[in-house]
């Protein structure tokens, strides 16, 4: 059995293969991860892959949700920088500035020079 997934830069290869050593049967599971080389002088060159390789196939569903996750985390505190920055937009929430009479200059003491 081999299955291939792609979507580049990514690509999940799983097979079956046999050992050459002692002859036993596994199951393959590789994660492949291709970036384009600006440098390169040849077409050999032009493309870099690195593998990483898995034994166990539950090492794909923690990978998938390891990835989820961190992207669910990412979109929630955009969110929430966005609702920050709009609340301060409109007007509905005023950001702590210091409190200074109209003739005194503010000087931020916290600025260590």
């Amino acid at each position: 059995m081999k299955i291939v997934k792609n979507d580049y830069p990514f690509k999940v290869i799983i097979e079956d293969k046999k050992s050459k050593k002692t002859g036993k049967e596994y199951q393959s599971i590789s994660l492949a991860f291709t970036e384009k080389n600006i440098n390169a002088t040849c077409d050999a060159d032009k493309y870099k892959t690195t593998y990483i390789n898995f034994f166990d196939e539950c090492d794909l569903l923690k990978l998938s949700s390891v990835a989820e996750n961190a992207y669910q985390a990412l979109k929630a505190e955009r969110e929430k920088i966005r609702q920050e920055m709009k609340k301060l937009t409109t007007g509905t929430v005023k950001p702590d500035l210091p409190k200074t009479d109209a003739n005194e200059s503010f000087i931020d003491e916290d600025i260590g020079f």
